[in-house]
């Protein structure tokens, strides 16, 4: 087998069926598999996907594991060379799925970690592909705009980054288990940063490539994309437990400190009630 697709679910069964539609429609003359990991899902997604797509691996997991640690289950039941992990709100418009496994093959002994695409969002353009490992100089260049999206221009080429999306991540499973997946210890979000940091720390590549091309609706698993309460607690909770686990000293406690300064925008920023937006600084300022 040479590639092992694993699409963690909880509660898209639409986006989810709408994503296997892409998945076997464009990927052509290469051997792979597509597994789909359960979050205890109440939708009837189980019968709805199996009913459409029966060669389908289905692992229910028995509750919500997250993305890390259900991905990390799918894994043990993957045979392929590759692990492509997709999320079930992305669309491949073209063979992405090959392209991914004639570069990774070609360029084998360069020292590649991961690969990833430019994704683009429902209208066709460049959307969130990668970001910058968590620190107070990536959060003020973040705050003041600093890193711009990227072009059409930017999408033709490729390019070293600190760490690629969880939407698309193509990783050989040597790799990924040698690393021993994703830390369990995080429920959501910072997980494939978690993950690229370590694969960095082995000096190894982590690339967004020309030619595959995969739409993504950013948060089509939240009934509201944007930034709520929920989320925002998610997202920090993981961002402080990576700080904890990744910064030491000085290090740490200056980067701690820059932290709860540029996150006091959020009582400017959101639209919380003021003690939503008290409660979600607390967990910045305690660092938990």
């Amino acid at each position: 087998m040479d590639v092992s697709i694993i699409i963690v679910n909880y509660n898209t069964k639409q986006l989810l069926a709408d994503c296997l539609t892409t998945v076997f429609e464009k990927t052509k003359d290469v051997a792979y598999e597509v597994i789909v990991v359960d979050n205890a899902s109440i939708d009837d997604s189980e019968e709805y996907i199996k009913e459409r797509y029966p060669s389908v691996k289905w692992i229910n997991s028995g509750e919500n594991l997250g993305f890390g640690r259900a991905n990390n289950l799918g894994a043990k039941y993957a045979t392929g060379k590759y692990l492509f992990l997709l999320n079930s709100d992305t669309l491949l418009l073209n063979n992405a799925i090959r392209i991914f496994f004639d570069y990774a093959e070609s360029h084998q002994y360069e020292g590649i970690g991961t690969l990833g695409s430019w994704l683009l969002d429902k209208d066709g353009k460049p959307n969130n592909s990668f970001g910058f490992f968590p620190c107070a100089k990536n959060e003020i260049c973040y705050l003041l705009g600093k890193y711009r999206q990227p072009t059409k221009e930017d999408i033709a080429t490729e390019k070293e980054v600190d760490y690629i999306t969880g939407a698309d991540l193509f990783i050989e499973k040597r790799i990924f288990e040698e690393l021993n997946g994703f830390d369990k210890n995080i429920f959501m979000y910072y997980e494939e940063t978690d993950l690229q940091y370590r694969i960095a720390q082995r000096g190894l590549l982590r690339k967004i490539i020309p030619g595959p091309r995969i739409i993504h609706l950013e948060g089509g698993s939240f009934e509201n994309n944007g930034l709520s309460l929920k989320r925002f607690i998610m997202a920090q909770t993981s961002y402080n437990y990576y700080f904890k686990k990744h910064l030491r000293g000085f290090k740490y406690y200056y980067n701690r400190i820059m932290l709860c300064i540029i996150r006091l925008t959020i009582f400017v920023t959101t639209n919380w009630t003021i003690s939503d937006k008290f409660r979600a600084y607390n967990l910045v300022l305690l660092g938990k």
